[in-house]
């Protein structure tokens, strides 16, 4: 029995959705063939839950697309699953055969004078040549805080009554060897509790981040006497040129760590996905500007996760989000930018109760 699904965008959405697939793999015992862009095809490979991949880049001559498609048709499946509402998927789902065929509408809205005229795409017509069953999956403009798009997902798949629920839906499968070196690491370095950052160029828009974020995790880790770790990779953002200079640094390419200073503030530079996954497993806390790796690996390790918003973001960020152990800071309130002192406050009220 064969399965095949089509993510062909963004890494969270594929974390979301991953334990309904390993839950039909367990299910049906089935083969299952993920088709997904180059980015994501170094997570999902590593994945053992998944038997095959095929690459698929948007950005590809239409021979290559071709190829792609040639591969895609060779086998018929059971089980046609589209969640990324794409092009491609719609039309190689459209031309594979398989018993059962799955794939969401996005809903939009063209706003014709004062009306605002709702719309689908694909359409409801088109989606019934396409699927046996579709549901709706909203754009931005439609989030209320009412909706939470993982159920989206479960739904489409209900009938194959698969154990996933909204509780439990995120997944992501533990790598043993970066386990073990997560552990050489931390032994490295003299950690044992520790919060953890993930930076990158979300953080870019705090206002005083370049002078105030450096003495804010000194203050803050004397305060919940706990070492901090702050993960990054290829990050060319000014702040972090800045901070970078100050930290004390390990490096995961070949694990040698430069001591600068006394503070219990370290630099984990460059980890790849695992390993900043199992680093987010031991961590009490974990931080970020809504990093998607961050977010959906503390959820799958039932870790705390605070994300750091701007108040225009919240509604959208949390229909994401995990339901339990996720907390919101902001860093700007109705266009109003947040400083560093203020958002460090905030997260100081969040890891001490927590």
């Amino acid at each position: 029995m064969n399965i095949i699904f089509f993510n062909t965008i963004a890494l969270g959405d594929y974390l979301v959705h991953s334990r309904l697939i390993r839950d039909l793999k367990v299910k049906y015992n089935c083969n299952i063939t993920s088709v997904c862009s180059p980015y994501n095809s170094r997570i999902i490979k590593k994945h053992n839950h998944i038997d095959s991949v095929i690459i698929y880049d948007e950005n590809w001559s239409i021979i290559k697309k071709y190829n792609c498609l040639r591969k895609i048709l060779k086998k018929k499946y059971y089980l046609s699953i589209v969640f990324d509402c794409k092009k491609f998927s719609m039309i190689s789902n459209f031309l594979l055969k398989a018993d059962f065929k799955r794939g969401l509408l996005m809903k939009k809205y063209k706003k014709i004078f004062s009306l605002k005229i709702n719309l689908y795409y694909p359409s409801k017509i088109i989606a019934k040549f396409l699927y046996d069953k579709f549901v709706i999956h909203k754009r931005v403009k439609f989030i209320d805080k009412h909706y939470y798009l993982p159920y989206t997902w479960i739904d489409l798949l209900s009938d194959f009554k698969l154990k996933t629920t909204t509780k439990n839906i995120y997944f992501f499968n533990p790598n043993k060897f970066l386990e073990n070196k997560k552990k050489e690491l931390l032994k490295k370095i003299n950690v044992n509790k520790y919060i953890l950052f993930h930076l990158d160029h979300k953080w870019e828009d705090i206002i005083d981040i370049n002078y105030n974020f450096f003495p804010s995790l000194i203050n803050l880790s004397k305060k919940i006497n706990k070492n901090i770790l702050i993960t990054s990779y290829n990050n060319n953002s000014n702040y972090f040129k800045n901070l970078e200079k100050k930290l004390n640094i390990f490096n995961t390419k070949n694990f040698t760590y430069l001591k600068r200073n006394n503070y219990n503030i370290f630099l984990i530079k460059n980890p790849n996905i695992f390993l900043q996954e199992r680093l987010i497993s031991s961590s009490d806390t974990n931080i970020s500007c809504h990093s998607g790796i961050l977010v959906h690996g503390s959820a799958s390790n039932n870790k705390i996760v605070v994300d750091i918003l701007n108040s225009s973001e919240i509604t959208l960020q949390k229909c994401w989000a995990p339901i339990k152990n996720y907390f919101v800071v902001k860093k700007s309130f109705n266009n109003n930018k947040v400083k560093i002192p203020h958002i460090f406050n905030d997260l100081l009220k969040i890891i001490s109760k927590y």
